[in-house]
């Protein structure tokens, strides 16, 4: 199962962690696991194009783990681009979620 944490405040978003491999079909032919991954590195190539927030991805393909970390300053604002980037990643998960239960869970924890 692959686990999604979409971490935010009252606010905004701050980060995404995705774990584990989703198990439907085998390496290659694993549709859900494909969805996943090109949602999350489109999230991450659109923050980088669009946005002009500073973040970090961490990953370790082996073991099916990305996280993409915002670095908003202490005083900073987040950009309307990567907040909407965001809800367009979660909308993208969220329906994969619906339609693929048994093999990706999305949650969002308010930090």
């Amino acid at each position: 199962m692959t686990n999604i944490t979409i971490y935010r405040t009252t606010d905004y978003y701050l980060g995404v962690e995705v774990s584990g491999h989703a198990g439907y079909a085998e390496a290659g032919e694993d549709i859900v696991c494909a969805g996943i991954s090109v949602l999350t590195i489109n999230l991450i190539n659109s923050l980088e194009k669009i946005s002009e927030d500073a973040f970090s991805v961490k990953e370790d393909e082996e073991n099916g783990y990305i996280k993409v970390w915002m670095s908003y300053e202490d005083d900073e604002e987040p950009s309307y681009e990567s907040q909407i980037l965001f809800d367009s990643y979660f909308i993208g998960v969220e329906s994969l979620e619906k339609d693929y239960k048994e093999f990706i869970r999305v949650e969002i924890k308010e930090v």
